[in-house]
């Protein structure tokens, strides 16, 4: 179990770091549209949650499309923003629902609370949605020639080097292969 957990770590920890990179520009202007909705705006609670996550997906999506999924295989446009939304979207519903436990079945209605329900759980668990289904939906790898067959290429396999023969992860197309090898023994 571990060696397949390291497997995937090291396989994904660009994309990971991006990932988070992203989020965090994202959650800071969800943050600061979250709070202005509420507090200047006296909106409802999950009202400044929908705002906020709005202004974040968009954020995201442009950083993830241009920056940690650039080497991915880009589908036509319409496709590819229509899933990205469709993501956002059941992410967003996870985040205001948890808003919205918090205020209307727990009964907290301090902004402290509104803040933890939304941006500690609500988005941790709308993050590990959202990477994910990025990952696999959004986003997804190149298939190769051997995925085409019938080889199985999946995220069971180990980072390069170490994937059993006829199932290797390749490196990043512009990277140079011996390079990679020796990245990963330092690593």
């Amino acid at each position: 179990m571990r060696r397949w957990i390291t497997g995937i770590v090291r396989r994904l920890w660009r994309e990971m770091v991006g990932f988070s990179a992203v989020g965090i520009v994202g959650v800071t202007c969800d943050i600061a549209t979250f709070n202005l909705v509420i507090g200047v705006f006296h909106a409802p609670k999950v009202y400044g949650s929908i705002c906020g996550t709005t202004l974040g997906t968009v954020i995201g999506y442009l950083g993830n499309k241009y920056w940690v999924f650039r080497r991915r295989d880009r589908r036509q446009s319409a496709a590819e923003v229509t899933l990205y939304l469709l993501v956002s979207g059941v992410a967003m519903l996870i985040t205001a629902g948890c808003v919205a436990f918090n205020e209307y079945v727990l009964g907290y209605k301090s902004l402290l609370a509104a803040n933890i329900a939304q941006f500690i759980v609500g988005q941790g668990l709308g993050t590990v949605f959202r990477f994910w289904a990025m990952h696999v939906w959004v986003f997804p790898e190149a298939r190769s020639a051997e995925a085409s067959v019938g080889v199985d290429t999946t995220l069971a396999g180990t980072a390069p080097g170490n994937a059993a023969p006829g199932n290797a992860v390749p490196p990043y197309p512009d990277e140079n292969p011996d390079a990679a090898a020796l990245v990963d023994s330092r690593c």
